[in-house]
């Protein structure tokens, strides 16, 4: 019996828009391979199931649905997904972007050659679905190493991965994210893997992501941009302790601190100042703006009149 040589794992949720090109592009890759595609449909209140039923019908010994009921989340609905995949190998695409041409051949034959490599990824087209165009520059840059990654982000799309499904399975075991409470799944997945295995960029364009306004990673919501900027700095925090590295170098640090200092100037919390203290601890090179800012949010009161004197400050510099 052929071996099943990979899995897609596709998560979607209300996406009857463009659920159909995400399927086609996967089937319609070019290759000898046995594969199946695992898709976690989360309780849409579209037409995304009715699609995907569709497609079962058609493709019953490759496609396997996991409808969800209730609602499950996208990390919830992301990790029961790779529990049902068999594959030796886990591939990915979200239920509105689209792989392209060659992707299955190039990956597989790359992995099968080279049994160091853990993770092997490439750049991804970028189409904004607002503006009905691609943006200049694609998506993916070579991470280097975990410690550049832990610094400077994310640079891996997601749609473009590879990964071996033993390791995958390794690092839920081992990190237990379903524990945390990440808003994201794949930079603490890429993280694991830099620090575990082999990782391999390839400059080949591999898929095209889809940028639709208010998804998790992309709101214009700003309690949803500072919960996701959070997360981040969480994910940072637990591998910097976990390995013992510094984050002396890393600038969001200061930049997540005037995110949560402007989240108290719309709505005051103690539980916020905790927050930015904490925050504030990081940041290397303290300004003098920073100290005052701190003082100022200690408590309310303070806070109220910290206020008052940058309106009035302002007023006086628009006077002159």
């Amino acid at each position: 019996m052929q071996e099943l040589m990979f899995s897609v794992l596709v998560v979607t949720y209300n996406q009857e828009k463009y659920i159909a090109q995400t399927l086609d592009s996967i089937l319609n890759q070019v290759h000898n391979y046995k594969y199946e595609i695992v898709i976690g449909e989360d309780c849409s209140i579209d037409n995304t199931k009715k699609i995907i039923e569709e497609y079962v019908e058609k493709y019953p010994d490759i496609i396997k649905p996991i409808y969800n009921n209730p609602n499950r989340g996208l990390i919830n609905n992301y990790f029961n997904v790779i529990a049902h995949c068999k594959g030796k190998y886990i591939m990915q695409c979200a239920g509105d972007d689209y792989w392209l041409p060659g992707k299955v051949t190039r990956q597989i034959e790359f992995m099968e050659c080279n049994l160091d490599i853990g993770l092997c990824y490439g750049k991804s087209k970028v189409w904004k679905e607002s503006a009905q165009l691609y943006e200049c520059n694609d998506l993916g840059l070579d991470g280097e190493s975990f410690n550049k990654m832990l610094l400077d982000g994310n640079k891996i799309p997601a749609l473009t991965v590879c990964m071996r499904s033993e390791l995958i399975k390794s690092y839920i075991e081992e990190v237990k994210p379903l524990e945390k409470k990440w808003l994201m799944e794949d930079l603490p997945i890429w993280l694991w893997f830099y620090k575990n295995s082999k990782v391999k960029f390839d400059e080949e364009c591999m898929a095209v992501y889809r940028i639709i306004e208010n998804s998790v990673s992309h709101s214009n919501d700003e309690q949803k941009e500072l919960d996701f900027r959070k997360s981040i700095y969480d994910v940072r925090e637990f591998y910097a302790k976990k390995y013992n590295i510094k984050l002396e170098c890393w600038d969001e640090f200061k930049d997540f601190f005037y995110i949560l200092y402007r989240k108290n100037i719309k709505n005051y919390s103690n539980e916020t100042f905790i927050e930015m203290k904490k925050v504030y601890k990081q940041i290397v090179k303290k300004t003098k703006k920073e100290k005052i800012i701190l003082f100022f949010s200690m408590n309310e009161y303070l806070f109220i009149i910290f206020r008052f004197l940058v309106k009035l400050s302002r007023k006086k510099n628009d006077n002159r």
